[in-house]
């Protein structure tokens, strides 16, 4: 059996579109077409994707093409790879350059895919393909890792090169190329919301996620336009403003799409927190808990929005919500079980240690909640979080009657040195 008999096989047995699959498998519905009718030969990390997405168990994989393995370069193969360097800077220079686009050049590429990317831009109408969304896919990937290790810094230039190729060969392509980019553009968008959120930069942050918001509605994406909603609510837990958070968890709950469940879990537990806040009944949160366990306990997906959620983070946003509800001795054991380091990403982690720093304190020991924000701290610094240290400075406000402990002595001094 060919590669497009078994995917089309496989689609036909569990009834999915190719938008559907698309989506899920991150590239464009009208390659999957010919990918069906076997006019495409798929890449190894495209049928991959299509594996994954169906669950073929392997099956769709097997039957891509081999890729070259990369051989050890030998000394005769230097001078070809000067050629190539060179062939490559005169690429830049002449139309990423020229364009102001030089940040989407920066993650390490190969030639073929400049020449791809810069023929596009040149002549979107007949050259931006599903390869094109494909590589800015990619690039996304790749800035999201980096932010997890280095923070925003580094990925912001990425990010702003990304939306301008993206604008750009936008505004001249195909129409159902267009609706893919501007797919990925969204997703961008909403990505760079969440990087000047980590900045404390909320003014960017709400900017680039109204533009997640038209992009989404451009290419008829409704569970983004339900995602940054969610994502919005989010960033109200910065300024703790309850009201904000619960209207706009509610709205994404409400509103005319289909999340993934895991998404549908953290809103959930984000409307719970908002009640938290307000001081509602416990009997209205934790019925919302629960309901927010069990949308998790259901999620199967590997890939699309929130693939970054996971057990351990739904935990400690219960946690959060168990100590803004008051009960601070059972988010003290929820955090002494899920704040662990191979759970989470560095700067991440730095975050919830801000965050646990607070519940220490409410827990009378305010030289362990000291302890706690300095290791924050130092985590912060390292990731370029400022957002983690914004934590700090609330938690040294709330230290100040114990001004003279030797451990909060110590992160003041940390603060200001």
């Amino acid at each position: 059996m060919s590669f497009g008999e078994l995917l089309l096989s496989l689609m036909r047995e569990q009834d999915v579109s190719f938008r559907e699959l698309a989506r899920k498998a991150h590239c464009n519905h009208s390659y999957l077409s010919k990918l069906s009718r076997n006019e495409h030969t798929p890449s190894e990390r495209i049928a991959q994707n299509l594996d994954r997405a169906l669950n073929a168990n392997g099956r769709l994989a097997a039957l891509a093409p081999d890729e070259p393995k990369k051989r050890p370069k030998a000394l005769s193969d230097l001078l070809p790879n000067l050629e190539e360097w060179e062939q490559t800077s005169e690429l830049l220079r002449r139309t990423f350059l020229k364009r102001g686009l030089s940040a989407i050049a920066l993650p390490a590429v190969g030639l073929d895919e400049l020449r791809h990317i810069a023929a596009a831009l040149q002549n979107a109408r007949r050259y931006a393909d599903a390869e094109v969304v494909s590589y800015f896919r990619r690039q996304l990937d790749d800035c999201a890792k980096r932010d997890q290790v280095y923070g925003p810094k580094q990925s912001i230039p990425i990010s702003l090169g990304l939306v301008a190729a993206i604008e750009e060969i936008a505004a001249e392509a195909k129409t159902d190329v267009r609706r893919s980019l501007f797919q990925v553009g969204a997703q961008v968008a909403e990505f760079i919301g969440w990087l000047y959120r980590d900045a404390t930069m909320p003014d960017l942050a709400n900017y680039w996620r109204d533009r997640a918001v038209e992009w989404a509605q451009a290419s008829r994406d409704l569970p983004m336009q339900g995602y940054v909603l969610l994502k919005k609510s989010q960033a109200a837990w910065d300024d703790r403003n309850a009201v904000r958070m619960l209207t706009l968890a509610e709205a994404c709950q409400d509103g005319p799409w289909e999340l993934p469940l895991r998404v549908q879990a953290e809103a959930v537990q984000q409307e719970a927190r908002g009640r938290a806040m307000l001081n509602d009944d416990p009997s209205l949160i934790e019925p919302r808990l629960k309901r927010a366990r069990e949308l998790l306990a259901q999620d199967r997906e590997t890939t699309g929005l929130a693939q970054h959620y996971n057990e351990a983070t739904f935990e400690l946003q219960i946690a959060i919500c168990y100590c803004e509800a008051g009960d601070v001795e059972r988010a003290c054991e929820m955090y002494s079980k899920w704040l662990l380091p191979k759970f989470f990403s560095r700067r991440d982690y730095g975050y919830f240690l801000a965050l646990k720093s607070n519940v220490d304190l409410k827990m009378n020991a305010p030289s362990r909640a000291a302890s706690t924000a300095l290791e924050a701290l130092a985590v912060a610094r390292e990731t370029n979080s400022a957002r983690t240290h914004q934590e700090v400075l609330r938690l040294a406000q709330e230290l100040r009657p114990w001004r003279e402990d030797g451990k909060v002595r110590e992160l003041y001094f940390s603060i200001i040195s």
